[in-house]
């Protein structure tokens, strides 16, 4: 049965040590006695412990304490024997010898004890530096595991013989198979890349010459063409003389790093622009809903025109424009107002002569492409843009653009972004346009006759009123006329309802043209009308309101290319506020003066406070 406690088969190593040294303090003692027997003709009794005592001394310095004090032992033991007489025995004569040999005992176990701790000392130095080397070579490996993970390359340039020496990463980094790298400052130059050649060669004149650290950054050409950007740090180490000896230093790649921090620049850069594109969007929006909310709040297209004109001055700084509004026939398309001072085109034209009427949506003439311009642009240059007007699906207009004279060349005409704000702007200006034109014609209906085109008899009781209120606080005088045309029902009845109806579609278009836009002439009912002339005496109603009797005789009525013979007026006239202060006493004695000029036999001007005047009196 194998056994497991001998402690020479647990631990070979312990029982070698052990067997070494007490083996060692052994064969020291006795080759030591053995040396000192062969001195013994020279020494004779003299001197017999100094070789022991040596012995012991290295016992101690290669077993330790123990074994040496073994040494000690066997030294006492064998010079007793060998060395004192009487020699071959152990007996001991004299004091002398005792004390010799007490001396020798108490060297001996000084001297192992100070060899001991001697060889303690050198075996703890001996760990220390084992372990300090095996500190310095994991160091080591862990920087060489540091730098190749890094992809760190490291170099070395001895000055005087213009030797570089790099290691595998330097060759790696400037695009080079491994262990070529050029071995001379020339060779290195000529790898970076030309445009950074002069500051790298400044760079290491100032390390060389001033003692500055040296430290540049530069671009080296691959051969393949590949641009890379490499850091480069050194320290400049000098000789006994001061002279410069060695440049020193290691370079890496950063490559990476600066893509990254451009693609962070062009982000950053990206983001500024959203955010002012957001900032002059939001703008926009401001402007347009300020713009919408007037135009809704207008009284008349005039006023919402120059609205328009006003804030598209603002949304498009860079364009000047027009914008073009269809006539009541639809016929012709007629400029209303324009900003930005335009450059010189037609101020009406016909709307077959603009595409983007034609097409109904946007056309634009640019320099930069294939287009052809609308007729109504002829001969002005420039790049063009028309933007229908369209509202329910009727066009209303074009918006019309053109670059302004103080524009940039180079700038590109109507971008994607102002195209899209032109589209929202006519789209807007197109709906509230709408809007405001359904609410004149509301209103036009609501005063107006459809027949003759007068202010109807409820106008007429809301607005002279007003006027009777003004001219009275500035105390001004004012006439008013009845109008009936003679014979009506005789006229109706030979020529029928259509020819009737003829008949005061021209006389409301008489009386329209030959008005001030300050009086108000309104159809009363059927054949009546009555005009209230602003600021004038009953003298001046009278001559006007004979003017237009005589005017209305010489009228030529045509229906289905029939001639509807000649028509007269009676009209009575009355003056305010002599006649009357109120509409009510004005009308009952305007009609008195007209139930006079019936009755005088009609195609006569009768004034209620006068008598009746003649039918030949002299026009103004």
């Amino acid at each position: 049965m194998e056994n497991t406690d001998n402690p020479r088969r647990e631990s070979p190593e312990l029982w070698r040590s052990f067997m070494l040294s007490y083996g060692c303090a052994v064969v020291s003692i006795a080759l030591a006695t053995g040396v000192r027997l062969l001195l013994d003709p020279l020494l004779g009794d003299r001197s017999a412990f100094s070789v022991l005592l040596f012995a012991i001394l290295l016992t101690a310095w290669y077993g330790g304490v123990r074994p040496a004090i073994v040494a000690a032992i066997l030294g006492f033991f064998c010079a007793d024997y060998f060395l004192i007489p009487p020699r071959g025995s152990f007996v001991i004569q004299g004091a002398q010898h005792w004390v010799e040999l007490l001396l020798y005992l108490a060297l001996s176990l000084g001297i192992a004890v100070l060899g001991g701790r001697m060889q303690t000392a050198r075996i703890g130095l001996s760990g220390h530096l084992e372990q300090a080397q095996k500190a310095l070579s994991q160091t080591e490996e862990r920087l060489s595991l540091t730098l190749r993970s890094s992809e760190i390359g490291v170099w070395s340039w001895d000055i005087a013989p213009n030797i570089i020496k790099a290691d595998e990463h330097c060759s790696v980094l400037f695009g080079l198979p491994i262990g070529q790298f050029p071995p001379t400052v020339e060779g290195f130059a000529a790898l970076v890349h030309t445009d950074d050649r002069e500051h790298v060669q400044q760079a290491i004149a100032a390390s060389i010459e001033r003692g500055a650290e040296y430290k540049t950054e530069f671009r080296v050409l691959w051969r393949d063409g590949t641009v890379r950007t490499l850091v480069a740090r050194g320290k400049l180490d000098y000789d006994e003389a001061g002279r410069p000896l060695l440049l020193t230093g290691v370079c890496w790649d950063v490559t990476q790093q600066y893509q990254a921090q451009e693609s962070l620049r062009l982000a950053n850069e990206k983001l500024g622009k959203s955010v002012e594109e957001l900032e002059r969007r939001k703008e926009q929006s401001s402007i347009l809903s300020k713009m919408n909310d007037l135009l809704q709040a207008c009284s008349g297209s005039k006023e919402a025109y120059d609205i328009v004109a006003q804030f598209c001055g603002h949304l498009f700084p860079t364009y000047a424009g027009v914008l073009y509004i269809f006539n009541s026939s639809r016929n012709l398309v007629k400029s209303v107002t324009t900003w930005n001072d335009p450059l010189t085109c037609e101020g009406e034209f016909e709307p077959e002569e603009c595409w983007a009427l034609r097409r109904g949506q946007l056309h634009i003439t640019d320099h930069g492409t294939v287009g052809t311009p609308c007729l109504h642009l002829k001969g002005v240059p420039g790049d063009h843009a028309c933007l229908p007007l369209m509202a329910q699906g009727t066009g209303l207009g074009i918006l019309y653009l053109q670059k302004h004279n103080g524009a940039q060349a180079s700038e590109e005409f109507l971008p994607s972004d102002d195209r899209q704000l032109a589209g929202t702007v006519a789209e807007n200006v197109a709906i509230s346009l709408s809007n405001l034109y359904l609410q004149e014609a509301l209103r036009r209906q609501s005063i107006r006759d459809p027949l003759t085109g007068l202010f109807n008899r409820r106008y007429l009781e809301e607005s002279v009123e007003r006027e009777l209120n003004r001219l009275a606080r500035r105390e001004h005088s004012a006439g008013f006329a009845m109008l009936d045309l003679d014979h009506f029902k005789t006229f109706n009845d030979t020529f029928g309802h259509e020819g009737g109806d003829a008949l005061l579609r021209t006389f409301g278009q008489f009386l329209r043209e030959h008005l001030r836009k300050e009086d108000i002439a309104c159809r009363y009912g059927g054949e009546e009308f009555c005009i209230l002339f602003c600021e004038s005496s009953v003298e001046d109603t009278v001559r006007r309101a004979d003017q237009i009797r005589s005017g209305v005789s010489r009228l030529s009525v045509q229906h289905g290319g029939q001639h509807l013979g000649v028509v007269t007026v009676s009209i009575g006239v009355a003056s305010f506020p002599t006649d009357g202060s109120t509409l009510t006493e004005l009308i009952a004695a305007a009609d008195s003066a007209l139930y006079q000029a019936k009755t005088d036999g009609r195609n006569r001007v009768v004034a209620a406070t006068t008598s009746p005047i003649p039918e030949m009196l002299p026009l103004a």
